[in-house]
């Protein structure tokens, strides 16, 4: 079909703004566009004519439904699907970055260390979709996208999409093509024979295939015809990878080869036991062989002269050091490290009083190594959960953290003077990499970090490039140390959240400005303040969304990149009943920085209220994944999960959280949820029970031990709470919801429309913050009565409701 460009433009021109055709795949013609409405770039796949012709439509259209609902990190969802002239489409995420399949061709054979990272995270999408019931059929480095540091696997469900809607007699056709059914020089034996039973193993065997070809630079049976690969995956052993390439670690080494064997009883039985073995392994393990591995030192022993001189090359490439001389102290690295953690700077001047600029101090460097192309930071949360806790063997925090090295030091202030003492050190083996004393005049704090994050940059051999840049001060928006003081001061309190300390940091916010009125980091932190500032306390100003828009405008008239500002103004429409807005706003937010996890989080819990529940699970997640130590996180995950139908899953990240916070009530409050409609109503009142005494002042969980009280029999215990409620009430703010519950546990609806019409009058955003009116089962028995309709309605909720 060659005019498929202008067939697209005519069917697709009001929804798609196509830019170019990309070279598509076996299977698919791939055009770039940009979906007009969300300002996003998508690929729209559409298949050729001759699948086409032998394809159903419609059940096409509906296993891509399908697999629509594998929402995970590491996989490239599907985001709708459809027909033009005939041919199936379907439109993914625009992935900015290049395939596996580039990078092998690029270079060859790659780093141990890369090879399992990015196995890894392909390990991880097998395992999710598996647990899904999606099969692949594919796994090869074409279908591997990488983009930063994370490597997402695309096209999942669609070869089971072409199996399954082939029509009648069209097997042989999809199997000669050899794309639909799997690619021959990574089918697995049971596959290229066609065998009905083919399971989850033979995505296993791809992957072991897929392996071999990243660690030796080739597949197992490169070089043969289709035919001859597809035999010789049936009936022939391939050479050990261990002999292609001296170094493997050895339970690396042995996974691989256990991936190839061509029984399927005989491999891992699922993804999860790959993950267990490479998230074991290091490139710094024990060889497979003994075959001399190269190692980092100065001279080389004569027994590694008889590796072929490629395989001394490649070890060289992916292990040697380089000296770095530092206060008389040598210092080696191997090249490649691309992930950090910036623990928090100690305060070592003995005045508690100091301790915002040392975590300022912790927080700019950060700032400013995240600036640095190619490496990856671990999230603030997760890096603060380390604070006080000197003790801790660095190899432990770099696996939770999941970083190739760890940044730690201190500070000490003294009048004017100023001395920073930091240490780079390399998870993996805890050698030093790198470290420095800073003693300077207080005024010189941003040459300090400056120094300091230069220092860090050469050390990790990364290329600075245009990004140099961003080790000027004019990268923290001001040059004026009493603005950049108390700009410090208030993110300090800003940290630390609750009313009154929010309310500190616009103070300190607002005397920064007065001092640099140029100043846009300080707008932005003032407007994600006040726009925090109505979820922490009934007594927020009137017009604090009015004031967020006010400073995040401000910050962005100043300048149009920060993704702060963005974030603000969505969690700031949130409150304002703007869905649509709010989406945009941290659509925006997150598109200016992909890996902002409060963007992510903010995201999910907004697409939990617009009904979209595996988006918010999938953003929800992805938050998760980029701050995994975060205490708040796997609540939002888990609710999501449970409004999603999904409520084993959401037991397992919640009982997480609760290990991971265990003094934070909300995750016994809302795995309570899970349990309650799982008619475990002992379990549920339990939990309700334990978050009650862990927060005894959250009303909101008293409303819901009410409610499931009532729900479960309890009338009697379920009126004295309830009255308890109200005759708190009476003295205090209590959210509308929290009351409503009450009376839906007791059956008494009318009255829990009261509630709700008073906090609608009001505008009460606890509407919105302890549960979701337009996807929450709890509301379901209001929800054929015109009175909620009406309550949806001035919410801006009711295209988003529940049916």
């Amino acid at each position: 079909m060659p005019n498929l460009l202008e067939k697209l433009e005519s069917v697709l021109g009001d929804t798609y703004t196509i830019e170019r055709e990309l070279g598509g795949g076996g299977m698919s013609r791939v055009f770039v566009a940009e979906e007009r409405t969300l300002e996003r770039k998508v690929v729209i796949k559409v298949l050729p004519e001759e699948l086409g012709a032998v394809v159903n439509s419609e059940r096409f259209k509906r296993e891509m439904q399908l697999a629509a609902k594998l929402q995970h990190p590491q996989i490239v969802p599907v985001l709708t699907s459809g027909e033009i002239g005939g041919l199936p489409y379907y439109t993914m995420p625009y992935i900015d970055g290049e395939s596996l399949r580039a990078r092998l061709e690029r270079q060859g054979e790659m780093p141990i260390d890369e090879t399992i990272r990015i196995l890894r995270q392909v390990a991880a999408a097998m395992s999710y979709a598996h647990r899904h019931g999606i099969v692949h059929r594919d796994i090869k480095p074409d279908n591997v996208l990488l983009a930063d540091d994370f490597a997402v696997v695309t096209d999942f469900g669609v070869a089971k999409a072409l199996n399954a809607s082939a029509l009648s007699g069209a097997s042989t056709t999809l199997t000669a093509r050899g794309t639909a059914l799997g690619t021959p020089a990574y089918m697995a034996p049971e596959q290229g024979l066609a065998d009905a039973m083919t399971d989850q193993r033979a995505d296993i065997y791809a992957f072991g295939v897929m392996a071999y070809e990243m660690l030796a630079g080739y597949t197992p049976f490169a070089g043969r015809s289709a035919q001859a690969m597809l035999g010789a995956h049936v009936v022939e052993k391939p050479a050990p990878i261990e002999e292609n390439r001296a170094g493997i670690p050895a339970p690396l080494a042995a996974l691989v080869m256990r991936c190839l064997e061509k029984r399927a009883a005989d491999r891992p039985q699922n993804a999860a036991d790959l993950l267990r073995v490479l998230d074991s392994t290091s490139s710094g393990g024990t060889a497979a062989t003994s075959a001399p591995v190269v190692r980092a030192q100065r001279r080389f022993s004569t027994a590694a002269i008889a590796v072929p001189v490629a395989v001394v090359l490649v070890a060289i490439a992916g292990y040697a050091l380089f000296a770095r001389q530092r206060a008389g102290a040598a210092a080696g690295t191997e090249a490649g490290l691309s992930s950090i953690a910036v623990l928090p700077l100690e305060n070592v001047g003995g005045d508690s009083a100091d301790e915002y600029f040392s975590e300022g101090m912790t927080d700019e460097l950060a700032n400013a190594l995240g600036r640095i192309p190619g490496l990856r930071l671990a999230s603030r949360t997760s890096a603060y959960s380390f604070k006080n806790r000197r003790q801790t063997d660095v190899g432990e925090i770099g696996k939770k953290l999941n970083v190739d090295a760890v940044l730690e030091g201190a500070v000490r202030r003294s009048g004017d003077r100023l001395r920073v003492t930091a240490q780079l050190t390399k998870v993996s083996d805890g050698l030093s990499l790198w470290s420095d004393t800073y003693e300077r005049q207080t005024k010189d704090v941003f040459q300090v970090q400056d120094d300091i994050a230069r220092s860090i940059s050469e050390a990790l051999k990364l290329r600075l490039g245009s990004s140099a840049a961003a080790f000027s001060s004019t990268s923290r928006g001001t040059a004026n140390l009493a603005a950049y003081d108390l700009y410090l001061r208030g993110r300090y309190f800003w940290n630390k959240r609750g009313a009154d300390n929010l309310r500190r940091s616009i103070s300190y916010f607002d005397e920064a400005i007065a001092r640099d009125t140029s100043f846009a980091r300080a707008y932005a932190a003032l407007a994600i303040a006040y726009a925090l500032l109505p979820e922490y306390t009934d007594s927020a100003p009137p017009n604090a969304v009015a004031r967020t828009k006010a400073a995040a405008g401000r910050a962005l008239t100043l300048d149009s990149g920060l993704a702060e500002a963005y974030a603000a103004l969505g969690l700031a429409s949130v409150h304002a009943w703007d869905f649509k807005g709010a989406e945009k706003a941290y659509r925006k937010a997150i598109a200016l920085e992909p890996r902002y996890p409060t963007a992510h989080q903010w995201y999910g819990e907004l697409l939990y209220h617009m009904n979209r529940l595996d988006s918010s699970v999938a953003e929800t997640r992805m938050a998760l994944a980029l701050d995994p130590l975060a205490p708040i996180t796997p609540a939002a995950v888990g609710y999501a999960l449970i409004l999603s139908g999904r409520y084993d899953e959401a037991i397992t990240e919640l009982r997480k959280g609760i290990e991971l916070a265990p003094g934070l009530g909300l995750h016994h409050a809302v795995i309570a949820q899970a349990y309650f409609w799982k008619s475990d109503f002992r379990t549920a009142i339990a939990e309700v029970d334990s978050s009650i005494a862990l927060d005894p002042e959250v009303a909101s969980r008293w409303g819901e031990l009410a409610y499931m009280e009532g729900k479960s029999g309890m009338r009697a215990r379920a009126t004295s709470v309830l009255g308890m409620i109200e005759g708190r009430a009476r003295t205090q703010r209590v959210g509308p919801v929290t009351i409503a519950l009450g009376y839906l546990g007791l059956g008494e609806n009318d009255k829990a429309l009261d509630a709700l019409e008073r906090g609608v009058t009001e505008h009460d955003i606890s509407l919105l913050t302890n549960f979701a009116p337009a996807s929450d089962r709890v509301f379901d028995p209001l929800r054929g009565n015109p009175r909620f309709q009406r309550i949806l309605e001035q919410m801006n909720l009711s295209e988003y409701a529940r049916r």
